[in-house]
């Protein structure tokens, strides 16, 4: 490891503090590390069990089989795919030709893909009803990137961090008590691994001009600042989509009212200024919000009708076209009939209505229609059918039945619709001959595959079941002029070509309130899954000179450089590297101390800085543990940076004891493993290995770093297996170069 860089991994105990006493540390905690080990203590005779390390970005990949065509993806060329973060990450870096250059050159093409892709204007918290009906936030930001395209401070930082670590980097939500900015870890052109700081809500990013590097606002890093706990999920949002036989989805650029907005609401919606709907608008969140037209017309033909069931569909019938005779009903008398549809997207829905014809004979029949939300745990009726005869009914399951408390749609992603039927008569008495269910849903346009001016290469992909084929348009406007091109396809992936022509598109200097309003303009792109054979295919480009389009650079043209010079600058890549401690400052002024250790004690003092700063006296180790028991989770990040500076064994034992939990506490307990390692008793190495199987990437990161710095064969041995085997591209980067480290301290 290069020289340089050992100013940020090894720890450095100031000139003027004291040598930490060798066996200090109590020998019931030395005791207690014995039932701590790397792998799991294995019987006579077996291997041990390798540690589990917990995944991050694991993503959704249902098939059922009521699926049409399977994983279907559209895909531009000239726009990032936004598919996934790892996916949109990739093409953005591709996009702007910096996938071979340096860290830095990547954060900036992430940053002015991602002034132009979200919108940090408008909106706060989301809410989404679980499958309880319960409200949760929305924590997944690429949830918030696609299916919402705009939040305030917390959720940008959230899309920001999301993206960066979708291509293997390392990146924490950077916040004090009233604002949240994304923080980047990547290596410099110095060769310092720092952590940068951007703000997107306010259009800028620090800079050091002296070094020529984003730098942070709060300096050091987590001075009056933490990184946030995780709240990010491991199972991740993508844009995985079927479609079913009779279905058509239809993005429009131009929504019409159909945006979620922000907080917990009431069954009626209240829509601040800037979500409130007039035709043509663009500003406000419109800016962003696209809208989804969703519909699943279902198959009603004995031979086809089959194949869109979902799930849970049990003794149904299909028969030909009978005057007064349903086509879809039970199979028998007497047994009831369950005719299950499912209704998915990767866009949340706001707005959703079920159109039927039934058929019902006798009172006595069963003809109702249900909803469930919960993936058919439980069903909740939403028409039941009182009267005998035809009849044509259209009910809400969207705004109208939430603000009546009725069952209804409104923040889901997956439903089904369930038509129940059962007869003691003629079963062809009770049924239906149509059912069609339209769901309106809000989608982020900007991250759909949108045109840029001169020759755009479309790639859809997929799986299609024999006998389906699928229809595809696309309209757009050149200088006011409507263009469209429609499509055919018999098989995927299928490569088509859109060339404008020349345009005349000057890039705006913000996006944040603008978007699709200049001389090229999306209106709307549809697909539908349609039965082979009805029209003929249309010619693919070929895929080898197609595929090559999509390995190309084409960057954008806007100029979306803000460097805002940082009023104090890093003097030590330590204040930076995101480890603690953060400074190797050592005062003896008691009265100053004391009067920090008073603002310490007090619940309604500023804490935080009285922790860091107390760090600088070492004669405050006692009442700096004094209060780690009942610290909460930001005070005790604070603590331990204090700790880490002061290097006393005397903090080993209360810290090993929040250890046993972690990863409750964070994000306090996160840096625990900075300051064992800061304090250079080795003893703690099986101590810190115990939980590698149940702490997330963030953890592991700090774990990394001590065994690194403490060495020892049980530390080399796990960084070895982490090297190897770490799910998290930086974290297998780094244990290898801590190796390295160790490697060059033998």
């Amino acid at each position: 490891m290069a020289e340089r860089d050992a100013r940020i991994l090894a720890p450095t105990r100031p000139t003027n503090a004291p040598a930490a006493p060798s066996g200090a540390w109590p020998m019931t905690a030395v005791l207690s590390l014995a039932a701590a080990a790397f792998v799991p203590a294995a019987g006579a005779g077996e291997s041990p069990a390798p540690v589990e390390y917990l995944r991050e970005g694991i993503q959704e990949t249902f098939t059922g089989p009521d699926e049409a065509v399977t994983d279907l993806r559209l895909a531009n060329s000239r726009w990032p795919d936004c598919y996934s973060s790892a996916s949109a990450i990739a093409d953005i870096f591709r996009l702007e030709g910096v996938a071979d250059r340096s860290d830095h050159d990547k954060a900036m093409a992430l940053w002015k893909w991602l002034r132009i892709l979200f919108s940090p204007k408008y909106g706060g918290y989301y809410f989404e009803a679980d499958e309880k009906g319960e409200w949760q936030i929305v924590y997944d930001g690429h949830k918030i990137l696609t299916a919402y395209g705009h939040h305030y401070c917390d959720g940008v930082a959230w899309v920001m961090s999301d993206l960066w670590r979708g291509a293997g980097y390392v990146a924490i939500d950077h916040c004090h008590h009233s604002h949240t900015i994304p923080s980047l870890r990547y290596r410099d052109h110095d060769g310092h691994w720092r952590f940068h700081n951007f703000e997107p809500e306010f259009d800028f990013y620090y800079w050091d001009e002296a070094k020529g590097i984003v730098s942070t606002g709060s300096m050091p890093l987590m001075r009056s600042h933490v990184h946030r706990h995780l709240v990010f999920p491991q199972r991740v949002h993508t844009l995985w989509r079927s479609l079913r036989a009779g279905e058509t989805v239809e993005w429009k650029w131009d929504n019409e009212g159909y945006a979620i907005p922000y907080g917990k609401q009431g069954p009626k919606l209240k829509l601040p200024p800037a979500y409130e709907y007039r035709p043509g608008r663009t500003d406000g969140v419109y800016a962003a919000v696209g809208q989804e037209t969703q519909v699943v017309a279902v198959e009603a033909e004995p031979e086809r009708y089959a194949s869109a069931l979902f799930t849970g569909s049990a003794h149904t019938a299909c028969s030909p076209v009978s005057e007064g005779k349903a086509t879809l009903h039970p199979d028998r008398s007497r047994a009831p009939a369950f005719f299950v549809y499912r209704v998915p997207s990767p866009f949340t829905a706001v707005d959703a209505d079920v159109e039927a014809a039934l058929v019902k004979s006798h009172e006595a029949d069963v003809c109702r229609l249900s909803l469930s939300v919960d993936g058919g745990k439980s069903w909740k009726p939403v028409f039941v059918k009182e009267k005998t005869g035809a009849e044509q009914v259209k009910v809400s399951i969207g705004l109208p039945a939430r603000e009546e408390g009725r069952p209804n749609v409104y923040s889901c992603y997956d439903f089904l619709v369930r038509a129940e039927f059962q007869t003691a008569g003629d079963p062809r008495g009770v049924g239906m001959d149509r059912l069609r269910v339209t769901v309106r849903r809000q989608c982020n346009k900007r991250t759909l595959p949108n045109l840029m001016p001169g020759k755009n290469v479309l790639r859809l992909s997929g799986q299609l079941k024999p006998g389906q084929q699928l229809d595809l348009l696309m309209r757009y406007r050149v200088n006011g002029e409507e263009r469209s091109r429609s499509c055919r396809i018999a098989s995927l992936p299928f490569y088509f070509e859109i060339d404008t022509g020349p345009v005349e598109e000057p890039p705006l200097k913000n996006y944040d309130q603008a978007f699709n309003v200049g001389a090229l303009q999306m209106d709307r792109i549809v697909l539908a899954a349609v039965r082979a054979g009805d029209a003929p295919a249309d010619a693919s480009l070929p895929a080898g000179a197609a595929e090559a389009e999509f390995r190309k650079p084409s960057p954008h043209p806007a100029d979306m450089a803000r460097p805002k010079a940082v009023k104090t600058p890093e003097t030590d890549p330590m204040q930076t590297s995101g480890f603690f401690p953060q400074s190797r400052e050592v005062r003896r002024d008691r009265e100053a101390m004391e009067a920090l250790i008073k603002v310490l004690r007090d619940p309604n003092g500023k804490r935080w800085d009285a922790a860091q700063d107390l760090g600088n006296y070492p004669e405050a180790i006692d009442a700096l543990l004094e209060v780690w028991p009942e610290a909460d989770i930001d005070l005790k990040l604070h603590l331990c940076n204090a700790l880490a500076q002061i290097r006393d064994p005397k903090a080993i034992e209360p810290l090993l004891k929040s250890w046993e939990d972690v990863p409750r506490g964070a994000p306090g307990t996160r840096y625990i493993p900075d300051v064992l390692a800061a304090i250079g008793d080795r003893r703690v190495v099986p101590q810190l290995i115990a939980p590698l199987g149940r702490v997330r990437f963030d953890y592991r990161l700090h774990i990394i770093r001590a065994l690194g710095l403490l060495g020892g064969p049980e530390a080399e041995a796990a960084l070895k297996d982490l090297a190897a085997r770490d799910p998290y591209p930086a974290l297998r980067q780094f244990a290898v170069e801590m190796l390295e480290h160790l490697a060059e301290q033998q």
